[in-house]
């Protein structure tokens, strides 16, 4: 009953929450996270290791790691996807050379990495460029249809560099993560 009571007084409680961002190096991850810190898109340099930032919104504090994208720093990427709340993968929609193996490292972070039933947000970015691969195409040849019944994913097309897509993006996220307050 107190607690009620409290609650009544001074609002809901603050929900906290970690998540990872990973992909391949230059996908976009860090200026992704850049837009969504800051509004517009910086000039980043690649990330080497993990950078840790917060973000407050009115009812979560999100603490978001930036996995770096390297074959050298995958390695630590498990120890961190298995403590996340969500987890967002993002692929460059305009490099097919790197697809199959994007395609590989995200379905590994899937199998191996990450707790059942955590939301898994697939960024599809560099929508303004014109060689992004359609999303449906990209649902299909990614495998995600397949993984329906395993994990609640989400995939939009974005831009780090023009911020397309991302609000949508996040809203869909951070609403995912309020509920489970």
């Amino acid at each position: 009953m107190t607690v009620s009571i409290f609650r009544r007084l001074f609002g809901k409680k603050t929900k906290e929450a970690n998540m990872t961002v990973c992909g391949l190096a230059n996908a976009g991850k860090t200026s992704t996270i850049n837009y969504l810190m800051y509004g517009d898109s910086k000039t980043t340099i690649p990330t080497m290791g993990v950078n840790i930032n917060n973000i407050d919104f009115p009812n979560l504090h999100l603490k978001i790691f930036d996995l770096g994208g390297q074959t050298g720093f995958r390695n630590f990427w498990t120890q961190i996807n298995e403590k996340s709340d969500a987890v967002v993968y993002i692929v460059d929609g305009s490099d097919q050379s790197n697809f199959e193996e994007s395609r590989e490292v995200f379905h590994k972070v899937i199998e191996t990495q990450i707790n059942i039933g955590i939301p898994v947000l697939v960024l599809l970015n560099k929508a303004d460029l014109s060689e992004c691969m359609p999303r449906a195409e990209f649902i299909q040849k990614f495998g995600l249809l397949q993984l329906s019944s395993v994990i609640n994913w989400a995939v939009y097309k974005t831009s780090a560099k023009s911020g397309k897509g991302l609000v949508d993006a996040f809203t869909y996220l951070f609403h995912l993560l309020e509920q489970e307050a």
